[in-house]
């Protein structure tokens, strides 16, 4: 089912764009990883076919959240892969047979993945139950998503390298490396890269509460609608409503749309300031002389043409218990990462994430631009990437303490660099896949994956100089050990194991 507020032309350019982006994902990881990536194709169309197969078994609708949630999913999927294939990558240089490296690479690259997706769960469990419903099309698109990627790339793949292994179809496996080991000093530059964050965060704030009421959309101060119900074969395009109205000085951006039914026919709107509604009407008709042609039972003319005043799509309480729903998101990953962690790790994921949230929005509303229901979406699917970048640095942090003796700045300066390859594979390919959506997707989704090319960028920047930083700095500043505090959470859970 599609949401009537996307409509059939927004629909066709998502699933174009879409398509697209999802076969340049294929070429990528098949031209990268060679076999190995024939293999994660083969789970990315085991994940996608799950997807809209639970989607459309139970009548779920698709909106511009759920197409931000099926964004993150399919990232997450490929992320997964990536994930794997470097670890493969590492066992194999070490000297290890194909079937050992195989089965090393998975289990030391299952706790990351297996964290970045409970961290997903949660936060889309908690914006279903509490969310209003711009972004409840998120979370469930998400929660199936989530739960078919840890399927596909941690079983499916697995069973067909088991397989080709036990058959004698795969002898040896070869990849690309453009992306050498390296030495940098991440740790070393935090101190510059801390303030410059700080610096962009506090202009970002500023923009806000300078605009104030200024930089919200239609969607979430309300505004009036015009519709134009046409017939089976109109004579008006959505285009002619786009153009006339991108021509127009107005108050508040516009958003005309498309509704078609095999029944009714086509409807054109335009949501709109309630101050620009006549001024836009009484345009569109003397710019578009169809439009005057009301004449009802006609498959050619416009049958009828009304206005009303809408209130917010997202406005009121509905805004309230969204917002709600993504504190509680982010407050229910803090909880679960000082679970698996140690609480200096959670807070410095917690506040990477605010840190490319608010930027994210600042970037916006410094451009000129109001923020709408698009947004929201999109401010989601940052978070999903930025907290997944985050726990893979933190899992290499907390995998390097328990067995190497070197202090904790040198160590993690190690993980980040280890785990530099799959940050910018992954980031790149989604990078170059957001940029289809934002090119081929149409005006709806283009506003969509500019945010999120934005978010990539600055949610890889917050993994490797804000995140560890910031933990390191807490647990300094509290004058614990994150070794120690390390050690004796890997002790409770072998505990926890051996238990009866």
């Amino acid at each position: 089912t599609v949401s009537p507020t996307l409509g059939a032309a927004v629909i066709k350019q998502g699933l174009i764009a879409g398509g697209l982006s999802l076969l340049f994902t294929f070429v990528f990881v098949f031209i990268y990883y060679r076999f190995s990536g024939f293999v994660a194709i083969i789970g990315l169309i085991v994940n996608t076919i799950m997807l809209f197969g639970v989607m459309a078994m139970f009548g779920f609708t698709f909106t511009l959240p759920g197409i931000a949630g099926m964004v993150l999913t399919i990232g997450m999927a490929v992320d997964a892969n990536v994930l794997i294939y470097e670890r493969l990558r590492e066992e194999i240089a070490n000297g290890k047979s194909l079937k050992a490296a195989i089965d090393a690479s998975y289990d030391r690259a299952f706790s990351a993945i297996f964290d970045s997706h409970v961290t997903s769960l949660l936060t889309a469990g908690i914006l279903f139950w509490f969310g209003g419903s711009a972004v409840k099309g998120f979370a469930v698109t998400l929660i199936i998503g989530v739960t078919a990627s840890l399927f596909s790339a941690i079983l499916v793949t697995r069973v067909i390298f088991r397989w080709c292994s036990d058959l004698g179809f795969m002898k040896k496996l070869s990849f690309l490396n453009l992306i050498k080991s390296q030495n940098y000093d991440f740790m070393g530059k935090r101190k510059i890269c801390m303030m410059l964050a700080l610096i962009t965060l506090v202009i970002s704030l500023g923009a806000l509460a300078f605009q104030g009421k200024k930089a919200l959309g239609i969607d979430f101060v309300g505004g009036t609608i015009i519709k134009f119900q046409l017939g089976k074969e109109p004579k008006v395009t959505l285009d002619q409503i786009k153009n006339t109205v991108a021509g127009m000085t107005l108050s508040k951006e516009a958003y005309p749309q498309e509704e078609s039914n095999l029944s009714t026919g086509t409807m054109l709107t335009v949501r709109c300031a309630t101050a620009d509604a006549k001024a836009i009407a009484q345009k569109l008709r003397e710019s578009i002389p169809a439009l005057g042609e009301k004449k009802a039972n006609s498959d050619n003319y416009v049958i009828d043409a009304s206005q009303d005043e809408v209130s917010s799509l997202i406005g009121g309480g509905a805004m309230r218990d969204s917002l709600i729903a993504i504190m509680l998101g982010l407050i229910g990953i803090l909880i679960y990462m000082t679970y698996r962690f140690e609480f200096s790790f959670a807070l410095g994921g917690f506040l990477a994430i605010f840190h490319d949230v608010i930027i994210c929005i600042g970037v916006v509303v410094l451009l000129g631009g109001e923020l709408s229901l698009i947004h929201v979406g999109a401010v989601l699917t940052i978070a999903g990437y930025s907290i997944s970048d985050t726990i893979v640095v933190f899992d290499r942090v907390r995998e390097m303490l328990l067995h190497r003796s070197e202090s904790v700045e040198k160590v993690m300066n190690e993980a980040i660099n280890a785990t530099l390859s799959r940050t910018l594979l992954t980031s790149g390919a989604t990078l170059l896949s957001v940029l289809i959506l934002s090119i081929l997707g149409g005006s709806s989704l283009r506003d969509f994956g500019f945010i999120i090319f934005i978010g990539i960028i600055i949610g890889t920047f917050s993994s490797m100089f804000i995140a560890s930083p910031i933990a390191l700095w807490w647990a300094n500043r509290k004058g614990g050990n994150l070794r120690e505090a390390v050690h004796a959470t890997k002790a409770a859970e072998e505990a926890q194991a051996a238990a009866p």
